[in-house]
């Protein structure tokens, strides 16, 4: 849609703008309706499969190392160090897994350290000794606001209100209270303004497309088209649609948008701005997924081809771990090599992966 002209004053300028802002949140919000679903079926498709392949490895090597602590590796220092490998492979796989033969092994392995972070009664348990909660107060916080609140958090917030103090109900609170009532009864009125606006054109619209009133069969199906698609403008409240559809018809031209009145664009910027904001909560959810999905190794704004490329390299490097992990369990059959390996090993800090791919 092109922008108005006499474009001079302060608000044609404001709207110009905004459609030119709008256009750029439609490319951005189409381009992920588009990408994500085959984004997503190939996570599924090639990078789930190598995920739970990996962990298959990995959890043959914790079965595979606690074989060979107990039959093969007598030395003090270096029982002591498998242990603790043991209970790191064990931590990763414990993530949505219920596997009581891993959680047995970390148990034997794992001493004061703890039971694994496995999900569950035992995990519950543990978290609210740690909140110094009751366990079944623990699972009835729900939210984590409610666990970082804390027992009592509520009761807390009545405090405030139930000091026994009461508000003066003097002059300034009446004056206060008047004034909310009319920037409230302004606003109603302003949004009927807005409304009213969109719906004007809405009925333009309507009254020219009208499918049955059209004798023609084919310009009966054109028209029938047409009205859908204003129909799904006029009910996401879409302006800018609308617009140019009127232009689309030929219902106005661009000597009609030059012609408006400055109330007129004013009300047509004003419903734009929240159109515009619509649109980059829409664009906004698809960024935070991306950014989730991937790891956090996305910028704050990703794009769809930054989400498909890193997509790709994880999937590479899944497929590398794997390879790794293959040559490390035919490797340690060996005591010899196993003991070699465990001389230069050192216990990794806690990392935690957030990747969310499915």
């Amino acid at each position: 849609m092109s922008s108005t002209r006499n474009a001079g004053s302060r608000v044609r300028k404001q709207f110009n703008t905004l459609v030119t802002r709008i256009e750029s949140a439609r490319l951005r919000l189409a381009a992920w309706q588009e990408s994500m679903p085959s984004i997503m079926s190939l996570a599924e498709r090639e990078l789930q499969p190598l995920v739970q392949a990996y962990a298959t490895r990995r959890r043959d090597m914790v079965l595979l190392l606690d074989r060979m602590y107990r039959d093969e590796i007598k030395a003090k220092r270096e029982r002591a160090k498998l242990s603790k490998l043991i209970c790191s492979i064990a931590s990763e796989l414990a993530d949505g897994r219920d596997d009581p033969e891993l959680k047995a092994i970390f148990r034997v392995h794992g001493g004061d350290d703890g039971d694994p972070p496995f999900e569950g009664a035992e995990f519950m348990d543990m978290m609210a000794n740690v909140f110094g909660v009751d366990a079944e107060e623990f699972r009835g916080m729900g939210s984590a606001e409610g666990i970082f609140a804390g027992p009592g958090s509520e009761a807390g917030d009545d405090d405030d209100e139930n000091t026994g103090e009461q508000p003066s109900a003097g002059r300034g609170t009446r004056r206060k209270a008047a004034a909310a009532l009319a920037r409230s009864q302004r606003q109603a009125a302003e949004a009927a303004k807005l409304r009213n606006a969109v719906r004007d054109i809405f009925r333009k619209l309507a009254s020219a497309l009208h499918p049955d009133r059209e004798p023609d069969a084919a310009e009966r199906a054109r028209k029938t088209a047409l009205m859908q698609r204003v129909t799904v403008a006029y009910k996401a409240d879409d302006l800018l649609a609308l617009l140019e559809m009127q232009l689309e018809i030929r219902q106005i031209d661009q000597s009609d948008l030059n012609g408006l009145s400055q109330e007129r664009v004013s009300q047509y910027s004003k419903v734009l701005e929240g159109q515009l904001r619509e649109l980059e909560q829409q664009i906004a959810i698809f960024e935070d997924a991306a950014f989730m999905q991937s790891g956090g190794m996305l910028p704050a704004r990703p794009t769809p081809q930054a989400l498909s490329r890193r997509l790709h390299v994880d999937i590479a490097e899944m497929r590398g771990k794997i390879k790794a992990a293959a040559a490390e369990l035919e490797a340690f059959q060996d005591a010899g090599l196993l003991k070699a390996w465990l001389k230069a090993w050192r216990a990794p800090a806690q990392r935690y992966d957030d990747a969310f791919w499915f």
